[in-house]
């Protein structure tokens, strides 16, 4: 008996030693550097002037020697790099730093290590979150059962998974005398009384019925399919949906059809849609409305100041619309909130264990918020009772600008519904956007993206084989079918030409990713 309980002792002091070595800091007695890429946006500041980074190497003695990449040279710059395979840097540091298929390629490859062994006893803030949020391990494992990448994970309520709202200027329905659209027929005499009357006062026929970005994520207009069927995918150009477990390609369905033929024939050829919509870069198109009086009569964006806040007080989001057979379905995006790729670490890294310890602290709710929404008695305010508020913005600042001065967001961190419970509510644009996504949008947001899915290198390539050609067919009759009209007489050589490319196959690939994600 003595001998069970001296072994058992012994246990447990192990078990002590392990866990205590996961939680220990610093991660090492002497100062060690880690040369890390980061890709810096246009608002951020300087990566090695942030607080946050700071304290994250005052708590390890993990110091990163930061180098900060332009995001518009990073995906250049990365991909020679990558390819070439020599003159890496540890560790590559970013949400958004690269793609899945290149995740998984490199992965593969060697290039990016698997972090899978170090996990347990260097990561406890990871590994609890992984354990209590099944679906981001899912969403970060790769075929072959690696790890490659932590990722960047925000759970703020509804805000992204609908992202995409439509915006009517309020003030002009009301000099009509209409009442806010319901039905397709009701938006089409809106925006016709939009076009025909000077709503603006301004003496001038300079009035936008609807204007949108084609194919601009939450500035497209594909969710008014969803008055024919399933709405078209808003944030890239996969058109690929789950309807009970069944992946489809929206853009071969008989709804899409005649999505296309009525836009057409009642709204695009009649000039209440405007056309340019389909030519506009994200800053053109966030740039109207600026002028002394408004212009525009309804819009699609994430948020009602989208399109500046010179007129916002003019518009209110409005609900979908049913469509001709009563149909209504508006675009929800389920893997919203998990972006797979925020920081990987190459095989160029020696002991990368004490630079994942050093991660670990992003999974930290503490630091995870300093590094999303800016450090305390900067940008944020302790409220001594473990709880926190946002400080208020300077004047001639947006909120953006303010926090993306001083910290890092979107990079990889977990804040998940326990944090916005207990800490830090979601800031007041996000609630705004998430109480008109529950309220308006969240009863019709019936057509589902597929989720975030990891292929194999072999399959990926596949895909990007195939899919290259589909995409840019759906794309170029997208455009043309809208703009021009002609979709009854062509559909079928359409359809004839997608199976030519390999839809069935694409579609299949989907299918079995899907499946073998969630167990079948």
């Amino acid at each position: 008996m003595k001998k069970l309980a001296a072994l058992m002792m012994a246990l447990v002091l192990v078990l002590t030693v392990v866990c205590a070595s996961a939680a220990d800091y610093p991660a090492k007695e002497d100062n060690v550097s880690y040369n890390v890429m980061i890709r810096m946006r246009p608002m951020n500041g300087d990566a090695d002037q942030m607080n946050v980074f700071k304290q994250m190497e005052e708590k390890t003695n993990v110091h990163i020697n930061f180098e900060q990449i332009a995001q518009a040279e990073w995906d250049d710059k990365i991909s020679l790099m990558l390819g070439a395979g020599v003159d890496l840097p540890d560790a590559l540091y970013s949400g958004y730093s690269m793609d899945s298929a290149n995740l998984v390629k490199y992965g593969s490859q060697g290039i990016l290590i698997s972090l899978n062994q170090y996990i347990d006893e260097y990561m406890p803030n990871f590994k609890k979150m992984l354990e209590e949020h099944p679906e981001v391990k899912a969403a970060i494992t790769a075929p072959d059962g690696n790890i490659y990448s932590l990722p960047f994970v925000r759970y703020d309520g509804l805000t992204g998974k609908i992202p995409g709202n439509l915006f009517m200027n309020k003030v002009w329905l009301d000099k009509l005398g209409l009442e806010v659209p319901t039905t397709i027929d009701e938006l089409e005499k809106v925006l016709t009384a939009f076009k025909e009357n000077d709503c603006n006062g301004n003496g001038e026929a300079d009035e936008i019925p609807m204007t949108f970005k084609f194919l601009g994520s939450q500035r497209d207009l594909g969710s008014l399919f969803g008055m024919f069927g399933y709405a078209d995918s808003l944030y890239d150009d996969s058109h690929l949906i789950v309807d009970d477990g069944k992946v489809i390609y929206v853009p071969a369905t008989e709804g899409y059809k005649e999505a296309c033929s009525y836009l057409y024939e009642h709204f695009f050829s009649k000039g209440l849609i405007d056309l340019e919509g389909f030519t506009m870069d994200k800053a053109t198109y966030n740039a109207q409305n600026q002028g002394e009086v408004a212009n525009i009569g309804s819009f699609f964006a994430w948020n009602v100041f989208d399109l500046g806040q010179v007129h916002m007080d003019e518009y209110v989001a409005i609900a979908p619309m049913t469509g001709p057979d009563g149909k209504c379905s508006w675009y929800y995006n389920q893997t919203y909130g998990i972006e797979p790729v925020g920081l990987v670490i190459t095989n160029a890294c020696k002991d990368p264990q004490y630079l994942l310890q050093w991660a670990d602290l992003c999974y930290d709710f503490y630091y995870g918020m300093q590094l999303e929404y800016g450090c305390i008695d900067e940008t944020l305010i302790d409220n001594g009772d473990g709880t926190y508020s946002y400080a208020e913005t300077p004047e001639g600042l947006t909120y953006d600008e303010f926090v993306f001065g001083s910290t890092y967001p979107d990079s990889c961190l977990a804040l998940t519904d326990d944090f916005y419970a207990t800490m830090l509510p979601i800031p007041a644009s996000a609630q705004a956007k998430d109480k008109i996504n529950n309220e308006l949008y969240l009863p019709y947001a019936t057509t589902v993206s597929v989720p975030n899915l990891l292929f194999s290198e072999e399959t990926t390539e596949r895909l990007n084989l195939i899919g290259e050609d589909i995409k840019g067919l759906a794309k170029e009759k997208r455009a043309a079918w809208l703009a021009y009209g002609g979709v009854e007489e062509e559909w079928d050589a359409y359809i004839a030409q997608l199976e030519t490319m390999g839809l069935a196959e694409y579609i299949q690939i989907y299918q079995d990713g899907y499946d073998v994600a969630n167990g079948k």
